[in-house]
């Protein structure tokens, strides 16, 4: 049996934000532990977000690995690129 390691994953983003809410139930229904950090709700992940986008607020923005040093950062990730970060893709 193959077992796939899971990298970190940190979701960046917003409750009504339709992309926000596509990511996150692909996680949830595959099972998939992750962090998120509501952009709209905390300052500190909204200056976060704008930092990692030049300005910008796209959500979800999605952090893959070591959120201080992201192997991977994918922005608005259709569900076939978010698998493909993580190794299911």
């Amino acid at each position: 049996m193959t077992v796939t390691a899971i990298p970190s994953i940190l979701v960046l983003g917003r409750d009504t934000c339709e992309d926000t809410v596509r990511s996150i139930a692909l996680l949830d229904g595959r099972q998939i532990a992750y962090t998120y950090l509501h952009v709209d709700q905390d300052p500190a992940a909204d200056a976060w977000i704008r930092r990692l986008n030049n300005g910008e607020w796209w959500t979800p923005t999605i952090l893959i690995g070591d959120p201080g040093q992201p192997d991977t950062i994918l922005r608005e990730p259709s569900d076939p690129e978010l698998l493909a970060a993580i190794g299911l893709g």
